[in-house]
């Protein structure tokens, strides 16, 4: 292949005077991924250690170099086996500390390589300088490119194992502290100096000192933590790992999770972290929130019982609170948190709504919000679409067996009209009246012996609704001819 000639013939010419030969980025960008899924592996092998013996060298932006090698070792068929017999052997420490994002970046895809195998994986975990560099680089680079391809190559490496044991466990209980059985996990959460640097890099109390991340670069590091911590939740790091290490940032009996939850965020100080945390804990509500089986998370999180849990309620709580009772936070949090608490509300109600119902007093404070805001919007308002988007979320997402009138409550409902026409109006109703997911029976015919009580209050809420509002169908027709 005349192309591949031209290249390696190129790169010759480099390596004799890396001083002073520049590299084409032209002539390299011809060589793509089309080009290099029909080239024989010997020929792939061959210019894969040129470039690998050309990198140290280089007295220049390496990108154009990088980039060839992420192209060549992008087939599925170029193994982490190949990775290793790479010649010189890939210095994967020293790629992932290097300054150069397309060094790091290129280190990354060849690390990634080990994800699809526990026994490659098992390699990786074997490194504990490498594993090491590349929790440092994930929390610590300010490039987020880097870090989200580092996200990508740690979470792979983590559930690596269970991918490949699953199919051997047949306990439910065990399935749930899966992840731990793999070297990675273990690697990267029983190391103590793997462990403790992610305490370190996340922690504000250390902020500027030392050598350490300024408090802004650590509330991007703490994000980062939280967005992994959301995919990998299991009992394993809600658990002590090393208690030497977490009593030194105040962790008492929640591993991991227990600082990320109550001790990591300087809340009061930090709005945009403190939404960033809200919801995370909106993300921890939802059933499908990891990759890997959990338990029951609305029990963990809401009920009674340790320390952490009891820490959680309180969390719960105040987290809700800047929604039921914004008047009694700062404006600045009312501001910025209104709206992420009522998406943290309205998660909540959608997956835990008997849970939701047990708790009157939430109950009705959420109901006495809905009442208070609806109640102040004007006719004007609602032509205009200045709608209060966030309490229609909330209004839509609860048990409607909480939106049936009561005598001493009227329902927040019967204050969305049809006319004026508001879309948002219009689709909350149609969203209510719909009732849960799984329920068949439309609006109008009998209910099944086998109906849920949710469908049979959204089927009481419509024909109240209706009675109400009899122009409720010719409102709507008028609104979708206009």
């Amino acid at each position: 292949m005349e192309l591949l000639a031209d290249i390696r013939s190129h790169l010759s010419e480099i390596a004799s005077d890396p001083a002073g030969k520049v590299l084409d980025p032209r002539l390299l960008e011809k060589f793509d991924g089309q080009v290099t899924e029909s080239i024989p592996e010997a020929d792939r092998d061959a210019l894969i250690h040129q470039l690998a013996k050309l990198l140290p060298n280089l007295q220049q932006d390496p990108t154009p170099a990088t980039t060839l090698i992420e192209i060549l070792v992008r087939p599925a068929s170029y193994t982490f086996t190949r990775v290793l017999d790479i010649d010189p052997p890939v210095d994967f420490t020293a790629g992932l500390k290097a300054l150069f994002p397309s060094i790091n970046l290129l280190t990354l895809s060849l690390l990634e390589k080990a994800k699809f195998n526990s026994s490659d994986a098992g390699i990786v975990a074997g490194k504990p300088e490498v594993v090491a560099a590349l929790i440092e680089l994930w929390l610590s680079t300010p490039n987020t490119t880097v870090s989200s391809k580092a996200h990508t190559v740690i979470l792979g490496l983590l559930i690596a194992g269970e991918r490949y044991q699953g199919a051997a466990t047949t306990s439910s209980q065990d399935r749930h502290d899966l992840p731990a059985q793999s070297l990675m996990w273990r690697r990267v959460f029983r190391d103590k100096d793997i462990y403790e640097s992610i305490f370190r890099i996340c922690s504000v109390t250390n902020a500027g000192h030392n050598g350490e991340l300024s408090k802004r670069d650590k509330t991007v590091a703490q994000a980062r933590l939280l967005d992994l911590l959301v995919k990998i939740d299991c009992k394993s790091i809600r658990r002590p790992q090393i208690p030497e290490v977490e009593s030194r940032y105040g962790v008492k009996e929640g591993g991991l999770m227990e600082f990320a939850t109550l001790k990591m965020v300087d809340y009061e100080d930090d709005v945009l972290m403190h939404m960033t945390l809200i919801d995370f804990f909106a993300d921890l509500l939802k059933p499908e929130h990891s990759v890997v089986e959990t338990g029951d998370i609305a029990s963990y999180q809401l009920s009674s019982g340790s320390y952490e849990k009891q820490q959680l309620r309180a969390i719960h709580a105040r987290t809700l609170s800047y929604y039921l009772e914004p008047t009694k936070h700062s404006s600045v949090d009312s501001t910025y948190l209104y709206g992420r608490s009522a998406n943290y509300l309205a998660t909540y109600c959608s997956h835990h709504p008997e849970h939701f119902l047990l708790s009157q007093s939430v109950v009705d404070s959420t109901i006495t919000r809905l009442l208070e805001v609806l109640n102040k919007m004007t006719p004007g308002q609602w032509a205009q679409g200045s709608t209060p988007k966030h309490d229609l979320h909330v209004l839509a997402s609860l048990p409607r067996q909480a939106l049936l009138p009561t005598p001493t409550s009227p329902s927040p409902l019967f204050l969305l009209s049809a006319k004026p026409p508001n879309e948002d109006a219009l689709q909350t109703l149609a969203t209510i009246f719909q009732g849960p997911k799984n329920n068949h029976s439309p609006i109008g015919h009998s209910p099944s012996d086998t109906e849920s009580p949710q469908a049979s209050a959204a089927r009481a809420l419509y024909w109240l609704y209706l009675d109400q509002y009899p122009s409720l169908w010719q409102d709507v027709i008028k609104a979708a001819e206009t």
